[in-house]
């Protein structure tokens, strides 16, 4: 009995969609790393310059996930490269490392350049987690 409710509770658990991760530059840019799940949890981890400097865990909407899970879907990761590097040393790094069944399947290093696509993602991403921080807050 025991077995068939552990294969269970591990089919409920929460899966591992995106981390993605913001990384400090030499000046003010903002670093951190926020992991999103299957369930709408978002696992934040705020290093420095974010309104948060801790590990918080946050919630999105229903219609958020939703919107994240279509967002990464059209993203079409597979088709993108691993890098898109400057030659700066001073530019701060964007990962989105994409998981399928608590895999590692993909992992993206943006500096600079690239398709739009993936910078609006960037861009989407980095409002969202700081939308669901200044909501935490209030």
């Amino acid at each position: 009995m025991s077995s068939c409710t552990n294969s269970t509770a591990r089919s409920n658990t929460p899966q591992e969609l995106l981390l993605f991760q913001k990384t400090p530059c030499y000046g003010t840019c903002p670093a951190y790393n926020a992991t999103f799940y299957s369930d709408g949890t978002v696992l934040y981890e705020g290093l420095r310059y974010v309104p948060v400097q801790d590990t918080l865990s946050l919630r999105l909407t229903k219609n958020q996930l939703q919107e994240v899970q279509a967002t990464l879907k059209d993203l079409n990761h597979t088709s993108l490269e691993n890098n898109y590097l400057s030659t700066f040393t001073d530019i701060p790094s964007s990962y989105l490392t994409f998981y399928k069944d608590n895999k590692e399947v993909k992992r993206i290093k943006h500096q600079q350049e690239g398709p739009e696509k993936l910078q609006q993602v960037i861009k989407q991403l980095h409002e969202l987690v700081m939308q669901l921080l200044n909501e935490r807050q209030e």
